[in-house]
């Protein structure tokens, strides 16, 4: 086994005695192992040991590719010149592939990518294997650089085929990662963070590779997780340091942190580093140049810049353009600076509706996955033992993002029906009800106040009395911001609360299934008694598989909500938790979900897996009135919007659309 292939076990069987030769052999190969694992500075100690004892041109050869790793391009070119004019052969190709990874940093790919083609060509009649990669994986970074992005896979692909086949797994699996950076450039932020969760399946030791850290900060970045981004570019931060290594993108992605967190400061001093940092410099016509080329979040950028100095109506239009673009590379960032900027320029009622529901965060459950299962099973497990699960959910989120949300939102069916949809942006509350075919907008002042007043009235037993919705007899709601605490149903109207314009959907029959978890009352058996159905087993597993086709599925158990992830919210089974990012297990969700016991945040998890509607509470509902309101729902649940009006008294709601199924 070579020392690149198992750098610790070289480590631990060399060492260094016998003959000047057998010294120099043990020198070369525990430098290169160190090189391997991250470990610069020994390595170079190492290397430059075996030079001082034998001056033997391999060592310079090694000491210039430490060089090149730690950022010392001087250093490294000087070593080149000392060991070139004793190599022959493949010694000397190997020297001149290294001088085509040095042109990898300059400013013209093109150079680099040439003289790596004629080195790739001489490695193959040499059949040196091991530097062949090493020049594919440098002419694809080099194409990286030029936008030739299918041929850039394409080397890394063969690179990484080369190195398995030479037993060189952690190499193997760099290349993987360095698929997923393509897939970055390229746009594709799922495609990105799968290939990065293949590399460490794989066998990469991010620990040791900055650039691994580096790019997984920059995916984390390009998803909107500011925070853990941070959390992956601490410990590069702290390997760079300890390495004495130069590795400039480390600054760019910690300036442009502080960016997304609202610290200009470190942006505006690094300047034209990137288009980002020119556009929080206020350099918007050199960024807006931008927006017909570069990857997709440059090019949405460009289009952000172009709205920032249009007329409104241009810039409504740039808007527009920088969400196309997003949309078609499955993008995230900067959306929601994209719709917040059109938003602040909206001016009718039908343009504040159209951005309001661009901006809205999107809460996507992800497709069925194993790894994703398993996470979720080792959370429930650190939780159930009192361990702490801050790394447990970063996994889950981890592996969530990986995966492409499960299809597309579904198109707004048309509902007939009078609608209203709240919007909160630049500190103000906007409505915009729909009646009839015509809009109208106002300003709602003091949402605060009147989600307190109404929750206050309703513990009261009063009515509610609140200028919220119009005056008819049936309404769709799109709540926002605190309005989604609001018990919709108690203020008159048979409300529908939808998460968004396009949730609105057809139902279905099926057989009843009742869940009870710990810690809740008997209310499920005697209701099975009257309506019939099947009582499920209350582990993860089986309520999973009880809810599959169902078409009602009736939920006992205490909820705990997690503001900041709704997917992390959890209903409490005998097992451990169901979390929201359960649901996505569910193939064939149920039509109806009822949730009894308290507010869970789950009904919006629920809606995005696919059920119709759910009826649940924003208030915590006394243990002595559940039996008759429960029996109350089950009486009308197959119009759920009535079922919910029943049990306003309670805090509960109507979520999803609520219009009776045929029997």
């Amino acid at each position: 086994m070579s020392a690149t292939a198992d750098p610790r076990a070289t480590i631990a069987t060399t060492e260094v005695r016998g003959t000047e030769a057998q010294r120099a052999d043990a020198l070369h190969d525990l430098s290169v192992a160190h090189v391997e694992l991250g470990h610069l500075d020994v390595a170079a100690r190492l290397a430059k040991r075996g030079l001082k004892l034998t001056g033997e041109a391999r060592f310079h050869l090694t000491l210039a590719w430490i060089d090149l790793d730690r950022g010392r391009p001087r250093q490294s070119l000087r070593h080149l010149d000392l060991a070139t004019p004793h190599l022959r052969g493949a010694e000397l190709t190997r020297a001149r592939c290294l001088r085509g990874l040095h042109l990898c940093g300059s400013a013209e790919p093109r150079l680099a990518i040439a003289e790596l083609t004629a080195v790739i060509r001489d490695l193959r009649r040499y059949g040196d294997q091991r530097w062949l990669a090493n020049a594919l994986v440098g002419r694809g970074i080099a194409r990286c650089k030029a936008s030739r992005l299918a041929a850039a896979d394409a080397d890394f692909s063969a690179a990484h085929t080369l190195l398995l086949a030479l037993g060189e797994v952690g190499r193997a699996a760099m290349c993987l990662h360095n698929k997923g950076f393509v897939a970055m450039l390229a746009g594709d932020l799922p495609l990105a963070l799968r290939r990065y969760e293949e590399a460490a399946g794989a066998g990469l030791d991010s620990a040791g590779k900055p650039e691994a850290l580096v790019d997984r900060a920059e995916a984390l970045l390009a998803a909107g997780l500011t925070a853990e981004a941070r959390r992956v570019l601490a410990p590069a931060m702290e390997l760079v340091r300890r390495c004495n290594r130069h590795v400039p993108e480390l600054a760019v992605l910690s300036a442009r942190c502080a960016l997304r967190d609202g610290d200009p400061g470190p942006a505006v001093q690094l300047g034209g580093a990137d288009v980002e940092f020119m556009l929080a410099a206020g350099k918007v016509d050199a960024v807006a140049a931008h927006r017909f080329r570069g990857s997709a979040q440059t090019r949405a950028l460009g289009w952000l810049a172009h709205a920032r100095r249009s007329d409104r109506r241009g810039a409504l239009a740039a808007c527009r353009a920088g969400i196309r673009v997003l949309d078609e590379h499955h993008g995230d960032w900067p959306r929601r600076e994209l719709t917040g900027h059109a938003l602040t320029l909206a001016r009718t009622a039908r343009e504040v509706l159209e951005w309001s529901e661009r901006h809205r965060a999107p809460v996507s459950l992800p497709p069925n996955d194993p790894a994703l299962a398993r996470a979720l099973a080792e959370l429930r497990r650190a939780r159930a033992f009192g361990l702490p699960v801050e790394s447990a959910e970063r996994d889950v989120r981890r592996l969530s993002l990986a995966l492409a949300a499960r299809g597309k939102p579904r198109a707004g069916v048309g509902t007939g029906l009078p609608l209203v949809s709240f919007v909160v942006h630049d500190g103000r509350m906007k409505a915009v009800t729909v009646i009839g075919g015509r809009a109208r907008m106002r300003v709602v002042e003091d949402p605060g106040e009147l989600v307190r007043t109404a929750r206050l009235a309703v513990r009261a037993g009063r009515a509610v009395e609140l200028d919220l919705l119009p005056d008819v007899e049936e309404v769709v709601v799109v709540p926002d911001g605190v309005l989604h605490d609001l018990p919709w149903a108690a203020l008159g109207p048979r409300v529908h609360v939808l998460p968004s314009l396009s949730g609105w959907r057809g139902g279905r029959t099926g057989e009843r299934v009742w869940v009870t978890g710990p810690r809740v009352g008997r209310e499920a058996v005697a209701l099975r008694k009257k309506h019939g159905g099947t009582i499920a087993k209350s582990t993860v597993d089986e309520t999973l598989k009880a809810l599959e086709g169902a078409g009602v599925a009736h939920i006992a158990a205490h909820g705990h909500v997690n503001e900041e992830n709704p997917l992390f919210s959890y209903l409490e089974l005998e097992d451990g938790p169901l979390y929201g990012y359960d649901l996505a297990r569910i193939e064939d969700p149920p039509d109806t979900v009822v949730l009894s016991a308290c507010e869970s945040g789950l009904a919006r998890a629920f809606l995005d897996a696919g059920t119709r509607a759910v009826v649940a509470s924003v208030l915590e509902v006394p243990d002595a009135q559940v039996s008759v309101a429960m029996e109350q729902v089950h009486e009308r649940i197959a119009h759920p919007v009535e079922a919910a009006r029943a049990v306003a008294h309670l805090g509960f709601s109507c979520y999803g659309t609520g219009t009776r199924v045929a029997a």
